[in-house]
């Protein structure tokens, strides 16, 4: 691993680059998949989905952009998904 010596005088690692959907799939790794949240308009009419890779990362794609982002993460059609649903905060009691 490379270090960098700031201006400050501290060691600072530096990270190999890493490329993302260029891996060839070996055995026993799953095949990406990609689920549509939901499917949305703005106020300018503007189509957009909320997208969840296998990675678990939810993406804003709009419309105009689906193809090429399907096609980046290596998948030819989308899975219905739900959104999480994360619980409600409890307030402290006093």
């Amino acid at each position: 691993m490379l270090y960098a010596i700031p201006s400050g005088g501290c060691f600072c690692p530096i990270l190999p680059p890493f490329c993302y959907g260029t891996d060839l799939i070996e055995e026993g790794e799953t095949v990406p998949s990609l689920e549509l949240i939901s499917k949305e308009k703005n106020g300018f009419g503007d189509t957009y989905y909320y997208i969840r890779d296998s990675n678990g990362v939810t993406s804003q794609v709009y419309e105009g952009d689906l193809d090429a982002f399907m096609k980046k993460k290596g998948v030819t059609k989308l899975q219905e998904g739900r959104a999480y649903l994360y619980p409600k905060k409890r307030g402290r009691a006093r």
